[in-house]
């Protein structure tokens, strides 16, 4: 019995450094299958923030080729530069006196059917019309603002 005990006693302990580095093995292949799927987590998001560079790039590169066509064409003709350079000024200054011409002939019709100066002014001016006119007005002026800091900051 005693030698039955020994042989399964021997038996045990030859297998049971197999058992434990089994147990390691197990333990290493979990930690490298977690490093590989950070590593390729590490991968998408670098790929990722590479694509968008490269947009970002392209995007850049296609915004100075059409200021260099742009400044190539002005410098050929000055009346052209003069024309495109007023466009928007022009086309503003337009709608701008249409808008006044629209709201002081409002004004003047309520008058005269009756309105008193306050009342027609409030419905002249009613909070729409004041949303667009501080809408154009911020667009024109913060875009100003906004174009000077891009600037400052280069």
């Amino acid at each position: 019995m005693l030698s039955l005990l020994g042989a399964a006693l021997g038996f045990g302990t030859s297998v049971l450094p197999s058992v434990i580095d089994l147990f390691q093995q197990r333990q290493k292949d979990a930690q490298e299958l977690k490093m590989l799927e950070a590593k390729g987590k590490y991968a998408a998001q670098l790929s990722s923030l590479k694509l968008d560079e490269l947009e970002s790039k392209a995007d850049i590169s296609e915004t100075e080729g059409i200021y260099a066509s742009m400044r190539a064409a002005n410098a050929k003709s000055g009346f052209a530069a003069a024309l495109s350079g007023s466009v928007r000024p022009v086309i503003t200054y337009l709608f701008v006196g249409f808008f006044l011409v629209v709201q002081i002939t409002s004004l003047m019709y309520a008058m005269n059917n009756g309105a008193d100066f306050r009342d027609a002014l409030n419905e002249v001016w009613s909070q729409d019309v004041n949303l667009l006119f501080t809408s154009i007005i911020s667009f024109w002026f913060g875009s100003r603002q906004f174009a000077k800091l891009r600037n400052n900051s280069k």
